[in-house]
């Protein structure tokens, strides 16, 4: 190797070691410079990750707790403390069990008195069907609802009644009432079949 080739040599390492110094430099500066917001941005996402972590430990234990209520008032419906925690823990499984367990009863006046206990959408509805099929009256004023889930089903219950009392127009004029795309369409042409 020449004296040339070793000089050429030395610069280039000489060259990388600027770079690399150069570079560690600029870092120091970005550093300095930003320093602050880089230590609350790794704080706050560690808060962040500690209060997720937090939320659903709380989160799991609280569902825990309201399946041991729930798994407790199906052995023992009159269970007090484990209906307490299940209304506490989960509201919403707390008003399915309290629609179950009234349901079995088949009382009107029990399911009327739940009713202001309920605030799920789909219980109330189910409920207030339930209640218009018990007392017998009422399924009328249950169909005429827009946003009756049980609607066509109810109509076909009315049908059926006005069917049983020899009401063969009433009957058709409900007919009418249940939609073509409807899944209950086949028990509707039935019913058309006895009802001419």
């Amino acid at each position: 190797m020449s004296l040339r080739d070793n000089i050429d040599a030395v610069k280039k390492e000489l060259s990388t070691e600027e770079q690399f110094l150069e570079s560690v430099i600029k870092a120091e500066g970005f550093w300095k410079k930003y320093k602050k917001l880089l230590i609350a941005v790794v704080v706050l996402i560690i808060i962040i990750a500690l209060g997720m972590t937090v939320y659903n430990t709380m989160k799991e234990n609280s569902l825990n707790a309201s399946n041991k209520a729930y798994t407790a008032l199906q052995q023992n419906p009159m269970d007090k403390e484990a209906l307490e925690t299940l209304k506490s823990k989960n509201p919403k499984l707390y008003q399915l069990f309290l629609f179950s367990n009234e349901m079995k009863s088949a009382d009107a006046s029990k399911l009327e008195s739940l009713n202001s206990q309920i605030s799920d959408p789909i219980l109330k509805d189910l409920l207030a069907y339930q209640i218009a099929s018990i007392s017998g009256k009422g399924i009328n004023a249950y169909t005429i609802k827009q946003d009756a889930l049980l609607k066509e089903f109810a109509l076909l219950q009315e049908i059926y009644t006005l069917f049983k009392e020899g009401k063969s127009k009433e009957a058709k004029v409900l007919l009418s009432q249940i939609p073509e795309s409807s899944q209950l369409q086949q028990i509707a042409q039935s019913f058309k079949h006895y009802l001419k």
